[in-house]
């Protein structure tokens, strides 16, 4: 089923024969498939048989009006893109489509160049739904955006981020520690919406030096300084209605944060060495892994562009948060690196699946990645083991046995107890819940015990 213009699927329902047939006639000479109904009844079946990429329902018809009969096509279709045709072109008509759950709503006499307008924005909203919904149902990942794998809340919560901004203009702050996949995210955003089919340029803002940080984004003329041999244009420029992802915007010094404030606040900007000012509609996505509120306190970042950045945000969770995602991961990550490496390794043995779950991932996804590239290109064997993996992550299954503090004797106790917990505090950041899930112990004896020991499990948990 297609979701251009060329052929796409439009239902019309509209109880009166003259207009139905001849706004059917003028569907059909754009180039779409169209189908008309005189009853909604007709409309519902013929949702269930055709499945239309867009309906036209009439607002005002007897019996079921377009108001009910959207709810009910929405039912059968929840992804189904309804525009309203009415005849009394009213802020109340609006809200009531709305509510009703329509894409939009058209006054009569409608203008058929604005009847194939709004269908192109609606079957481009429903195409980017579609698209969206496909790729987060394959097992809740993302596989064309490279590394946004899993099915933990967590990760879910993200996702469902993307798709809610996907299609909004709005400047989005992405935040997370290093090797969380900020950029990816950030690509996720252009891809899914509707400027999927412009550029996409990063810029790495930590790697480029301050004098030069103006020219690389905004461009410059000729002559403006040494070394500008010509005019040359900016990012901004560059990236032509499409997005620009600016990495590390807490590295930006304090000179160039006023100007790119003044540039998302009016899209207008000053190439270096020139005094005429520009404009770009380009997005802009920005990502950082500092603490830009306490950046904003100590003067290093100014606070009205920090809110300006921050009128999206979309928060990373780090692996250890979603330690859930961690065998999916290694499976999508194990096939990429097979065809990489040449290898052929047919899986992870489950005592390896456990340890690489256990461990904390300092470095989130890129570590996991960078570890298991490692892993493959010196060993390749069947299946990966425990054996193969380094030797610091080895020294965890002593950490982390699999036997319960009850099956330890009185005398094991006070000799192996307190290092016992004390590594399991150590691998939960303190969570005396997840250590007594893990142990199979009462919270509160652990409490005791931890009293007795002299042990404060609050010094764990920035470990």
């Amino acid at each position: 089923m297609t979701t251009t213009a060329h052929g796409a699927r439009i239902l019309v329902v509209d109880d009166e024969r003259p207009l139905l047939a001849a706004l059917v006639t003028a569907l059909e000479s754009m180039g779409y498939e169209a189908i008309g109904e005189l009853k909604q009844s007709d409309g519902l079946s013929r949702i269930l048989s055709w499945q239309p990429d867009a309906a036209i329902f009439d607002l005002n018809m007897p019996g079921m009006n377009g108001v009910e009969l959207t709810a009910k096509a929405l039912e059968i279709m929840p992804d189904l893109p309804v525009i309203l045709l009415t005849g009394f072109g009213t802020i109340d008509s609006s809200v009531q489509a709305m509510r009703a759950g329509a894409f939009d709503y058209l006054t009569k006499p409608f203008d058929l160049n604005t009847v194939d307008l709004t269908l192109h924005k609606a079957l481009d909203h429903h195409e980017q739904k579609r698209r969206f919904r496909l790729l987060a149902e394959a097992t809740g990942r993302v596989g064309e955006f490279e590394g946004i794998v899993g099915q933990s809340p967590a990760i879910k919560k993200v996702l469902d981020s993307v798709q809610a901004v996907a299609d909004t203009a709005s400047t989005v702050l992405i935040t997370g520690e290093s090797g969380t996949g900020k950029e990816v995210i950030a690509h996720a955003v252009h891809t899914v919406g509707a400027r999927r089919e412009k550029p996409f340029i990063t810029v790495d803002c930590a790697t480029i030096p301050d004098t030069l940080i103006e020219s690389e984004l905004f461009g410059h003329a000729k002559g403006a300084f040494t070394g500008a041999h010509k005019d040359r244009a900016g990012y901004v420029e560059a990236a032509a209605d499409g997005t620009v992802f600016l990495d590390e915007i807490g590295e930006i010094p304090l000179g160039m944060q006023k100007k790119l404030l003044r540039f998302l606040e009016e899209k207008t900007f000053v190439r270096v060495g020139e005094t005429r000012r520009r404009t770009a509609q380009v997005r802009i996505v920005a990502a950082t892994n500092r603490d830009l509120v306490s950046e904003v306190q100590a003067g290093r970042f100014r606070e009205d562009l920090y809110y300006r950045l921050k009128v999206i945000e979309i928060c990373i969770p780090p692996l250890r948060e979603r330690a859930e995602d961690i065998p999916l991961l290694l499976e999508w990550y194990l096939t990429r690196l097979n065809r990489k490496l040449n290898r052929k390794i047919s899986g992870i043995s489950p005592a390896a699946i456990k340890l690489l779950c256990s461990y904390q991932w300092p470095g989130n996804v890129r570590e996991l990645v960078n570890l298991l590239e490692h892993v493959m290109t010196f060993h390749n064997p069947e299946t990966l083991d425990v054996k193969h993996l380094p030797g610091g992550l080895q020294t965890l299954t002593a950490a982390l046995p699999s036997r319960t503090f009850s099956e330890l004797k009185e005398q094991v106790l006070e000799e192996v107890g307190r290092s016992y917990f004390q590594s399991l505090l150590n691998h939960f950041q303190g969570n005396i819940t997840k250590v007594a899930d893990y142990a199979g112990v009462n919270r509160r004896h652990i409490h005791r015990l931890l009293h007795a020991w002299g042990i404060d499990p609050s010094s764990f948990r920035n470990n």
